[in-house]
């Protein structure tokens, strides 16, 4: 493997940050030459692999993130997130969703991205809850 090296930026470096938390991983990506020598955002996500921390969180539960459905523009892979972010029992999920089959999909993939709406209604917190990452 190799790197195309930018003629004005190097290695062009990116802080990576994580997908569901958007905390910093202490990863560096080395991007090198982008499209048209364009410089590396500062910091950025590369992937949907969790970091440590949600990653222990999807063994503990399901993570539930909320989303504004209509910033989002119809974007089901990274929707518009708005700040609600906890971690939840199985138990609940096979409580709250409906029908069967999507609770099984949503403790398959350990994570879910609730609207506001849903959010709001089951009761959910929108501020920090300790023991689980900052939202950044």
């Amino acid at each position: 493997m190799s790197i195309r090296v930018s003629e004005k930026h190097g290695v062009n470096p990116m802080l990576v940050k994580c997908f569901y938390c958007n905390e910093d991983t202490g990863e560096i990506a080395l991007l090198g030459r982008l499209p048209g020598d364009a410089a590396a955002p500062r910091q950025g996500v590369l992937d949907k692999r969790p970091c440590p921390k949600c990653a222990h969180c999807m063994e503990q539960g399901v993570i539930l993130i909320s989303v504004d459905e209509e910033k989002s523009k119809g974007d089901l892979e990274n929707p518009f997130r708005t700040g609600g972010w906890v971690v939840v029992r199985a138990a609940f999920i096979k409580r709250i969703i409906t029908p069967p089959e999507l609770a099984k999909q949503i403790l398959k993939h350990r994570v879910c991205f609730l609207p506001d709406e849903v959010w709001d209604k089951i009761g959910l917190p929108r501020g920090p809850v300790e023991g689980t990452p900052t939202r950044g």
